[in-house]
């Protein structure tokens, strides 16, 4: 199966880790967030991934290559912003009639997408929200899908569309988004997947939703730390540290080569290869490769890789290459 993996954004919320590596590459729980995506897509048996790139684009493609060289890999550049359906109007050229998903490429999820092996309807994984005027929503029939809405501004339904679809054919979903844009149908000035989808259902294209057991917001430094305690407390931790002196409460991710003197990580930890902690207190944090953290209390970090921590108890959020002495 082919899926489009729609990551061009620049991922402002997150600087500045973001200045120097791309959002969907940045680490949760030991693995880049797109990473996550990928191995959920292997139950649905995708082997065909297209990209869609814009900043740091090249990182993207470069990494899904080394790390799924099983998986057909290719991409389009995306270079205007202007909505979903036109980010996926860019992956025309690599489908065909067979089926096709979507997925965000920092969208977080679990699901059973086994049951979309020769599932003959459009599907959209959905979940219920408090606030679905943030999102793009739908309006059910029994088990059917009769309306789609994008940031409806009066509550008309509560079950969010979270960023994973199936479509049974994949040159009817071109079809579709090149009418919303022939058409110049926009909504709050971008071109709508939801609404593209909305076009399928007038013209007959049947849809059903597909539950979701759990759903991982990434879009900034609070979320990406809430995702990375839910994966972790979820999967389990990995890694076996150096340990003098110190002591790990898990759950607990610690890439090789890490070092632990005369300290305390734990839990919620998650450290690329090569950290060195001594003397200090680490909680609830996810800490870039190579990263030294020198006599500190930290808790709700994010730091990238190179980082150097070095004082008293703090809270950081730090790029590549950081030295923080407080």
């Amino acid at each position: 199966m082919h899926c489009i993996i729609p990551a061009a954004g620049k991922g402002t919320r997150m600087r500045p880790l973001t200045w120097s590596i791309p959002k969907p590459l940045i680490p949760v729980a030991g693995r880049p967030m797109l990473a996550h995506v990928v191995d959920s897509l292997l139950e649905a048996e995708v082997d065909h991934i297209t990209l869609i790139v814009g900043y740091l684009g090249d990182d993207i493609v470069s990494w899904a290559r080394k790390a799924y060289p099983h998986i057909k890999v290719d991409f389009a550049l995306q270079e205007k912003a202007d909505g979903l359906a036109s980010a996926v109007l860019l992956a025309e050229q690599f489908v065909d009639d067979g089926p096709s998903m979507i997925v965000l490429g920092d969208t977080l999820f679990s699901a059973d997408l086994s049951v979309l092996k020769g599932e003959t309807r459009n599907m959209i994984v959905t979940a219920p929200v408090d606030d679905p005027s943030r999102f793009g929503v739908v309006i059910m029939d029994g088990s059917s899908v009769v309306e789609l809405v994008e940031k409806p501004a009066e509550f008309i339904s509560n079950l969010a569309i979270v960023g994973v679809y199936y479509f049974a054919s994949g040159s009817k979903l071109m079809k579709y988004c090149r009418e919303l844009m022939d058409r110049d149908l926009k909504t709050r000035g971008e071109y709508q997947l939801t609404d593209a989808m909305q076009l399928m259902l007038q013209n007959g294209e049947p849809f059903g939703i597909l539950d979701i057991d759990g759903w991982y917001d990434c879009g900034k430094p609070e979320t990406l730390l809430e995702t990375n305690r839910a994966l972790l407390e979820s999967n389990g931790g990995s890694g076996t540290p150096v340990l003098e002196n110190s002591q790990v409460i898990e759950p607990c991710f610690f890439g090789a080569g890490t070092v632990i003197k005369n300290s305390v990580v734990g839990p919620w930890f998650s450290g690329g290869a090569g950290v060195l902690i001594e003397n200090s207190r680490i909680t609830n944090t996810i800490a870039g490769a190579d990263s030294e953290f020198l006599d500190v209390i930290l808790t709700k970090t994010v730091t990238g890789e190179r980082s150097k921590v070095q004082g008293s108890p703090s809270q950081l959020f730090t790029g590549d290459d950081s030295v923080a002495e407080i």
